[in-house]
């Protein structure tokens, strides 16, 4: 990267993206919750694929934003700080601020989702859950 700010703006935009993919697969994991209530297979079969779909591209932009990352020379600590939504570095402009934000907002919309997943999974497996061994 020519500049940290530079830099910024790229790991922002790509947050920026994630935070929509995220949005995208809490919307896909409500619908599919709603269509095994209905108990309406082909519902659920293609809100599995969407979601997944979903999951991939959120994989891959958080991908690149660890490459960014540790590309970030002497801000890399700061902007995994940033990227964890701490307050160990104080953000010194309005990437630094926005990539803040948005990674607490991301993380409490993926808390939401799996909230939601637990209970579908919960329902479909029973005893075998993820989430009931994980507790």
């Amino acid at each position: 990267m020519e500049n940290q700010e530079e830099l910024l703006t790229e790991v922002l935009k790509r947050v920026q993206r994630n935070y929509m993919h995220m949005v995208e697969i809490e919307r896909v994991t409500k619908d599919l919750a709603d269509a095994m209530s209905r108990n309406d297979q082909e519902a659920v079969q293609l809100l599995m694929k969407m979601r997944q779909d979903e999951l991939e591209r959120f994989g891959e932009t958080k991908q690149e934003i660890q490459l960014l990352a540790e590309a970030g020379g002497e801000e890399k600590e700061k902007v995994r700080s940033w990227l964890r939504g701490e307050d160990q570095y104080q953000p010194e402009n309005f990437e630094a601020r926005k990539i803040k934000e948005l990674s607490c907002q991301l993380s409490q919309v993926l808390d939401r989702t799996i909230a939601i997943d637990k209970v579908i999974n919960l329902k479909v497996a029973g005893k075998d859950s993820y989430y009931q061994s994980a507790q």
